[in-house]
């Protein structure tokens, strides 16, 4: 079998193993779930062995599996080293840059600085990921990434930008219409459990979870639409004309912001210029971040 169209296959399989099954690799190789599983049934045949069993709750990876796994992530880590050797001798203000850095970020300040960035540098080829995930800097999920995270992975290279706190935040009209002693519905996290949180509490003493989400827009989203009251960054709170902060219950710090690269690409001139650009303008927005 042709060695270069195999490595096409090993990938597939290698995205089915991560992710343990066809939606989760699907979604992360951009392709759809028939395509990984015909690429994986493609690449058994070739080599004569099943990789992995299909149960009801996912694919398991059988012996032959693990084998071509270990070649896969192999093959993997070679290309990867390539590219990284032929990435860092890239002199150029000019060719692709991905970046990641979460939505929210992005819609109130990035946005922002990466139009300014643009213009001063059009020769250069700006992919945006938007995501407060943490991607592989080491796979090449991206060049650079903007992270709220208080101590990031010290293998990478970056510095911290700027320190940000949060507060409880509602609509004006809900806040209009609480008076101390009525009931505060509260939207929490997922992982902040089914109570009412203790700062919120010592002010409102009936205070109740209206409801629980997993994710920051969704949130602002039901915060804006008077569900209740819920803790975001000073940044995005102060952001909304709809919204005030919710008397009577104190700031508190929230994660640094930082700018981080794979530590070969810090002498890569576009990924210098652009991480400088980005460090800059956004320290200028300091006291946004600190409410």
């Amino acid at each position: 079998m042709h060695s270069m169209e195999s490595w096409d296959d090993l990938k597939y399989a290698l995205a089915v193993y991560r992710h343990g099954g066809l939606s989760a690799a699907a979604r992360t190789l951009g392709v759809n779930h028939s395509t990984v599983s015909r690429r994986v049934a493609a690449l058994e045949n070739k080599m004569g062995v099943r990789l992995f069993d299909r149960l009801p709750n996912g694919f398991k990876i059988t012996a032959y599996g693990e084998r071509a796994i270990e070649t896969a992530l192999e093959v993997e880590r070679r290309f990867l080293d390539l590219d990284l050797s032929i990435a860092s001798k890239d002199i150029d203000l000019a060719g692709p840059l991905k970046v990641s850095a979460p939505q929210l970020i992005i819609k109130v300040h990035l946005a922002e600085i990466f139009t300014a960035f643009t213009k001063a540098y059009p020769e250069i080829d700006l992919t945006i990921i938007a995501t407060s995930d943490e991607v592989n800097l080491y796979r090449r999920e991206a060049d650079v990434s903007v992270r709220a995270v208080n101590d990031p992975d010290d293998t990478l290279w970056g510095r911290k930008i700027l320190s940000q706190n949060r507060m409880y935040y509602g609509s004006k009209t809900y806040l209009k219409e609480i008076e101390d002693h009525q009931v505060i519905h509260c939207l929490n996290f997922m992982w902040g459990g089914d109570d009412a949180p203790a700062e919120v509490l010592k002010t409102y003493p009936k205070a109740r979870v209206a409801a629980k989400f997993d994710d920051m827009v969704a949130v602002l989203a039901a915060v804006n639409a008077g569900m209740g009251i819920a803790r975001m960054p000073c940044f995005l709170g102060d952001s909304e004309e709809n919204l005030q902060r919710v008397e009577g219950i104190k700031e508190q710090p929230y994660s640094d912001i930082w700018i981080l690269t794979h530590p070969d690409f810090k002498k890569v001139p576009r990924i210098k210029v652009f991480m400088r650009f980005v460090a800059e303008a956004l320290k200028e927005t300091q006291s946004k971040f600190l409410g």
